[in-house]
Protein backbone atom coordinates (compact mmCIF):
# COMPACT_ATOMS: atom_id res chain seq x y z
CA UNK A 1 0.00 0.00 0.00
CA UNK A 2 1.16 3.33 -1.07
CA UNK A 3 2.28 5.93 2.33
CA UNK A 4 0.99 9.25 1.23
CA UNK A 5 3.49 12.55 2.62
CA UNK A 6 2.68 15.82 2.33
CA UNK A 7 6.04 18.25 2.59
CA UNK A 8 6.06 21.87 2.85
CA UNK A 9 9.45 24.47 2.55
CA UNK A 10 8.89 27.50 4.07
CA UNK A 11 11.51 29.84 2.54
CA UNK A 12 12.13 33.64 3.07
CA UNK A 13 10.63 34.26 -0.56
CA UNK A 14 8.75 30.95 -1.18
CA UNK A 15 6.44 28.71 0.28
CA UNK A 16 6.45 25.08 -1.40
CA UNK A 17 4.30 22.06 -1.00
CA UNK A 18 5.51 18.65 -2.38
CA UNK A 19 2.88 15.42 -1.95
CA UNK A 20 3.94 12.09 -2.92
CA UNK A 21 2.97 8.71 -2.99
CA UNK A 22 5.75 6.14 -1.69
CA UNK A 23 5.75 2.92 -2.88
CA UNK A 24 7.05 -0.34 -1.23
CA UNK A 25 10.30 -0.28 -2.94
CA UNK A 26 10.76 2.96 -1.91
CA UNK A 27 9.94 4.42 -5.25
CA UNK A 28 7.92 7.88 -5.21
CA UNK A 29 5.25 9.45 -7.49
CA UNK A 30 4.40 13.24 -7.54
CA UNK A 31 0.89 13.73 -6.76
CA UNK A 32 0.74 17.88 -6.40
CA UNK A 33 3.49 20.23 -6.85
CA UNK A 34 3.46 24.01 -6.37
CA UNK A 35 5.85 27.07 -5.12
CA UNK A 36 3.95 30.78 -4.11
CA UNK A 37 5.88 33.82 -3.76
CA UNK A 38 5.03 34.54 -0.30
CA UNK A 39 8.26 37.43 0.25
CA UNK A 40 7.77 36.61 4.54
CA UNK A 41 11.43 38.26 4.42
CA UNK A 42 10.72 41.90 2.87
CA UNK A 43 11.06 43.77 5.80
CA UNK A 44 14.53 41.82 6.66
CA UNK A 45 15.27 38.51 8.93
CA UNK A 46 14.74 40.54 12.12
CA UNK A 47 11.24 40.42 12.32
CA UNK A 48 8.47 39.10 9.60
CA UNK A 49 6.74 42.23 9.08
CA UNK A 50 2.74 42.56 9.82
CA UNK A 51 2.11 42.68 5.60
CA UNK A 52 4.02 39.41 4.90
CA UNK A 53 3.07 37.64 8.46
CA UNK A 54 -0.39 37.91 6.86
CA UNK A 55 0.55 36.96 3.15
CA UNK A 56 2.50 33.09 5.08
CA UNK A 57 -0.77 32.01 6.83
CA UNK A 58 -3.23 33.56 3.50
CA UNK A 59 -0.90 30.90 2.08
CA UNK A 60 -0.94 28.09 4.69
CA UNK A 61 -5.03 28.16 4.56
CA UNK A 62 -4.41 27.73 1.00
CA UNK A 63 -2.23 25.00 0.96
CA UNK A 64 -4.66 23.20 3.82
CA UNK A 65 -7.26 23.34 0.98
CA UNK A 66 -4.80 21.05 -1.05
CA UNK A 67 -3.78 18.94 1.85
CA UNK A 68 -7.26 18.61 3.21
CA UNK A 69 -7.80 16.92 -0.89
CA UNK A 70 -4.94 14.95 -0.62
CA UNK A 71 -5.60 14.00 2.66
CA UNK A 72 -1.69 12.41 2.92
CA UNK A 73 -0.77 10.42 5.95
CA UNK A 74 1.87 12.42 7.44
CA UNK A 75 2.61 16.29 6.91
CA UNK A 76 6.09 17.92 7.35
CA UNK A 77 7.14 21.82 7.31
CA UNK A 78 10.49 23.11 6.88
CA UNK A 79 11.18 26.94 8.21
CA UNK A 80 14.84 28.17 6.79
CA UNK A 81 16.36 31.86 6.96
CA UNK A 82 13.61 34.18 7.69
CA UNK A 83 11.80 31.93 10.00
CA UNK A 84 14.84 30.86 12.17
CA UNK A 85 16.10 34.17 12.12
CA UNK A 86 12.94 36.73 12.92
CA UNK A 87 12.17 37.27 16.81
CA UNK A 88 9.06 36.35 15.84
CA UNK A 89 9.23 33.00 14.29
CA UNK A 90 8.04 30.53 16.67
CA UNK A 91 4.77 32.90 17.28
CA UNK A 92 4.60 32.19 13.25
CA UNK A 93 4.54 28.72 13.72
CA UNK A 94 2.21 28.86 16.55
CA UNK A 95 0.31 30.61 13.95
CA UNK A 96 0.25 27.81 10.82
CA UNK A 97 -0.04 24.97 13.27
CA UNK A 98 -3.31 26.40 14.46
CA UNK A 99 -4.40 26.56 11.03
CA UNK A 100 -2.82 23.01 9.55
CA UNK A 101 -2.25 20.69 12.45
CA UNK A 102 1.63 19.46 11.42
CA UNK A 103 5.07 19.41 12.81
CA UNK A 104 6.96 22.69 11.98
CA UNK A 105 10.76 22.78 12.37
CA UNK A 106 13.22 25.70 12.20
CA UNK A 107 16.27 23.88 10.59
CA UNK A 108 19.89 25.30 10.74
CA UNK A 109 21.38 26.38 7.45
CA UNK A 110 23.45 23.33 8.66
CA UNK A 111 20.60 21.18 8.51
CA UNK A 112 19.31 22.87 5.30
CA UNK A 113 22.43 22.35 3.63
CA UNK A 114 22.29 18.66 4.36
CA UNK A 115 19.29 18.07 3.11
CA UNK A 116 20.21 20.02 -0.01
CA UNK A 117 22.92 17.68 -0.35
CA UNK A 118 20.21 14.93 -0.50
CA UNK A 119 17.93 16.37 -2.75
CA UNK A 120 20.58 17.09 -5.26
CA UNK A 121 22.30 13.12 -5.04
CA UNK A 122 18.69 12.39 -6.26
CA UNK A 123 18.63 14.34 -9.05
CA UNK A 124 22.17 14.87 -10.55
CA UNK A 125 24.35 11.63 -11.14
CA UNK A 126 27.72 12.79 -9.08
CA UNK A 127 30.62 10.78 -9.37
CA UNK A 128 33.85 10.04 -6.80
CA UNK A 129 34.77 13.40 -7.52
CA UNK A 130 34.31 16.49 -5.35
CA UNK A 131 31.63 19.38 -7.04
CA UNK A 132 30.19 22.24 -5.53
CA UNK A 133 26.66 22.90 -4.80
CA UNK A 134 25.12 25.82 -4.33
CA UNK A 135 21.14 27.11 -3.62
CA UNK A 136 20.35 30.02 -3.33
CA UNK A 137 17.98 30.95 -0.86
CA UNK A 138 15.95 34.13 0.13
CA UNK A 139 17.37 34.60 2.85
CA UNK A 140 20.65 32.86 2.92
CA UNK A 141 22.84 30.45 0.23
CA UNK A 142 24.09 27.20 1.11
CA UNK A 143 27.31 26.24 -0.19
CA UNK A 144 28.23 22.44 -0.02
CA UNK A 145 31.55 20.01 -1.26
CA UNK A 146 29.88 16.28 -1.53
CA UNK A 147 30.88 13.95 -3.77
CA UNK A 148 28.49 10.55 -4.91
CA UNK A 149 28.97 9.00 -1.12
CA UNK A 150 30.92 11.90 0.77
CA UNK A 151 30.00 15.58 2.33
CA UNK A 152 32.95 16.98 2.88
CA UNK A 153 32.65 20.72 3.75
CA UNK A 154 29.16 22.60 4.02
CA UNK A 155 28.78 26.53 5.21
CA UNK A 156 24.88 28.49 5.15
CA UNK A 157 25.60 32.66 4.24
CA UNK A 158 23.42 35.17 4.54
CA UNK A 159 23.63 35.95 1.06
CA UNK A 160 20.05 35.38 -0.07
CA UNK A 161 18.88 36.75 -3.06
CA UNK A 162 16.40 38.80 -0.95
CA UNK A 163 18.73 40.19 1.38
CA UNK A 164 21.49 40.93 -1.89
CA UNK A 165 18.23 43.10 -3.39
CA UNK A 166 17.91 45.03 -0.38
CA UNK A 167 21.22 46.18 0.73
CA UNK A 168 22.51 46.26 -3.33
CA UNK A 169 19.67 46.68 -5.72
CA UNK A 170 18.51 50.22 -5.62
CA UNK A 171 18.51 51.30 -9.47
CA UNK A 172 17.00 49.74 -12.39
CA UNK A 173 19.55 48.67 -14.33
CA UNK A 174 21.57 47.72 -11.56
CA UNK A 175 24.74 51.11 -11.55
CA UNK A 176 27.52 50.11 -11.94
CA UNK A 177 28.70 51.52 -8.46
CA UNK A 178 26.10 48.87 -7.07
CA UNK A 179 28.01 46.08 -8.88
CA UNK A 180 31.26 47.08 -7.51
CA UNK A 181 30.08 47.32 -4.17
CA UNK A 182 28.24 43.90 -4.16
CA UNK A 183 31.12 42.10 -5.31
CA UNK A 184 33.28 43.54 -2.90
CA UNK A 185 30.88 42.19 -0.07
CA UNK A 186 30.32 38.96 -1.58
CA UNK A 187 34.33 38.67 -2.34
CA UNK A 188 34.84 39.26 1.57
CA UNK A 189 32.20 37.46 3.29
CA UNK A 190 32.66 34.32 0.87
CA UNK A 191 36.20 33.74 2.26
CA UNK A 192 35.48 31.29 3.88
CA UNK A 193 34.52 28.96 0.64
CA UNK A 194 37.31 30.49 -1.34
CA UNK A 195 39.62 29.34 1.36
CA UNK A 196 38.46 25.50 0.11
CA UNK A 197 39.94 26.09 -3.14
CA UNK A 198 43.44 24.98 -1.85
CA UNK A 199 41.81 21.57 -0.41
CA UNK A 200 39.58 20.65 -3.69
CA UNK A 201 40.14 20.46 -7.15
CA UNK A 202 36.38 21.57 -8.01
CA UNK A 203 35.66 22.26 -11.83
CA UNK A 204 31.75 21.45 -11.17
CA UNK A 205 29.03 23.26 -9.81
CA UNK A 206 25.74 22.16 -9.43
CA UNK A 207 22.89 24.89 -8.84
CA UNK A 208 19.70 24.30 -6.85
CA UNK A 209 16.19 25.75 -6.48
CA UNK A 210 14.66 28.82 -8.19
CA UNK A 211 17.34 30.60 -8.95
CA UNK A 212 19.06 27.72 -11.00
CA UNK A 213 15.39 26.71 -12.25
CA UNK A 214 15.08 30.35 -13.46
CA UNK A 215 18.66 30.21 -15.24
CA UNK A 216 17.78 26.89 -17.53
CA UNK A 217 14.66 28.01 -18.19
CA UNK A 218 15.95 30.94 -19.84
CA UNK A 219 19.02 28.78 -21.29
CA UNK A 220 16.10 26.89 -22.81
CA UNK A 221 14.26 29.21 -24.67
CA UNK A 222 17.62 31.26 -25.54
CA UNK A 223 19.45 28.30 -26.69
CA UNK A 224 17.17 25.03 -27.43
CA UNK A 225 13.71 27.02 -27.94
CA UNK A 226 11.47 24.95 -25.50
CA UNK A 227 10.85 25.37 -21.49
CA UNK A 228 12.84 21.99 -19.06
CA UNK A 229 10.30 19.39 -19.01
CA UNK A 230 8.97 18.47 -16.02
CA UNK A 231 10.48 15.07 -15.97
CA UNK A 232 14.14 15.78 -16.72
CA UNK A 233 15.59 16.05 -13.36
CA UNK A 234 19.06 17.99 -14.42
CA UNK A 235 19.87 20.29 -17.24
CA UNK A 236 23.77 20.53 -18.16
CA UNK A 237 24.85 23.84 -19.53
CA UNK A 238 28.14 25.47 -20.40
CA UNK A 239 29.80 28.61 -18.32
CA UNK A 240 29.50 30.71 -21.34
CA UNK A 241 25.41 29.92 -21.83
CA UNK A 242 24.90 31.32 -18.02
CA UNK A 243 27.05 34.31 -18.61
CA UNK A 244 25.20 35.36 -21.70
CA UNK A 245 21.80 35.28 -20.17
CA UNK A 246 23.58 36.70 -16.96
CA UNK A 247 24.85 39.82 -19.10
CA UNK A 248 20.84 39.93 -20.42
CA UNK A 249 20.22 40.09 -16.82
CA UNK A 250 22.32 42.64 -15.08
CA UNK A 251 22.30 45.14 -18.01
CA UNK A 252 17.91 45.02 -18.18
CA UNK A 253 15.75 47.12 -16.17
CA UNK A 254 12.84 44.77 -14.17
CA UNK A 255 10.18 45.25 -17.14
CA UNK A 256 12.80 43.69 -19.58
CA UNK A 257 13.63 40.98 -17.07
CA UNK A 258 9.52 40.41 -17.30
CA UNK A 259 9.63 39.81 -21.00
CA UNK A 260 12.59 37.46 -20.83
CA UNK A 261 11.60 34.02 -21.88
CA UNK A 262 11.93 31.65 -19.45
CA UNK A 263 11.37 34.26 -16.45
CA UNK A 264 8.73 33.57 -13.73
CA UNK A 265 7.14 37.13 -12.43
CA UNK A 266 8.15 36.89 -9.29
CA UNK A 267 11.80 36.27 -9.46
CA UNK A 268 12.62 38.58 -11.49
CA UNK A 269 12.99 41.65 -8.98
CA UNK A 270 16.28 39.15 -7.35
CA UNK A 271 17.51 37.54 -10.46
CA UNK A 272 20.39 40.50 -11.11
CA UNK A 273 21.85 39.78 -7.48
CA UNK A 274 21.15 36.11 -7.76
CA UNK A 275 23.48 36.32 -11.29
CA UNK A 276 26.50 38.24 -10.18
CA UNK A 277 26.74 36.26 -6.98
CA UNK A 278 26.83 33.18 -9.12
CA UNK A 279 29.51 34.61 -11.68
CA UNK A 280 32.08 35.22 -8.46
CA UNK A 281 31.46 32.09 -7.47
CA UNK A 282 32.65 30.75 -11.01
CA UNK A 283 34.74 33.17 -11.57
CA UNK A 284 36.59 32.16 -8.63
CA UNK A 285 36.82 28.21 -8.65
CA UNK A 286 37.53 28.44 -12.82
CA UNK A 287 34.40 26.37 -12.86
CA UNK A 288 33.98 24.49 -16.40
CA UNK A 289 30.85 22.96 -16.31
CA UNK A 290 27.06 23.92 -14.63
CA UNK A 291 24.38 21.16 -13.82
CA UNK A 292 20.68 22.57 -12.44
CA UNK A 293 19.05 20.73 -10.06
CA UNK A 294 15.43 19.94 -10.07
CA UNK A 295 15.60 18.56 -6.59
CA UNK A 296 16.30 20.40 -3.90
CA UNK A 297 15.66 20.83 0.17
CA UNK A 298 12.27 18.79 -0.24
CA UNK A 299 13.39 16.20 -1.94
CA UNK A 300 16.44 15.70 0.53
CA UNK A 301 13.61 15.73 3.12
CA UNK A 302 11.93 13.06 1.44
CA UNK A 303 14.74 10.76 0.74
CA UNK A 304 15.61 10.45 4.77
CA UNK A 305 11.88 9.89 5.16
CA UNK A 306 11.50 7.68 2.75
CA UNK A 307 14.87 5.86 4.55
CA UNK A 308 12.80 5.93 7.64
CA UNK A 309 15.38 8.15 9.14
CA UNK A 310 13.98 10.86 11.48
CA UNK A 311 14.35 14.18 9.66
Amino acid sequence: MNKRLAILDLGTNTFHLLIVDISIDHSFKVIYKAEEFVKLGENGLDEIGEKPFERGLQQIRKYKEVIDQFQPRQIVAFGTAAIRRALNGDAFIQQIKSICPMEVRKISGDEEAEFICMGVRQAVKLSGEPVLIMDIGGGSTEFIIASKNELFWKQSFPVGASILKQQFHHHEPLSTEETRQLKYFLHEILQPLFAEKKNFNILHLVGASGSFDTFANMIMHQFYKHEIMDEHTFLDFSPQQFYFISQQLVQSNLQQRLDIKGMKSFRAEMMVVAAILTEVVLEQFGIQRITQSAYALKEGVLWKMIQNENV
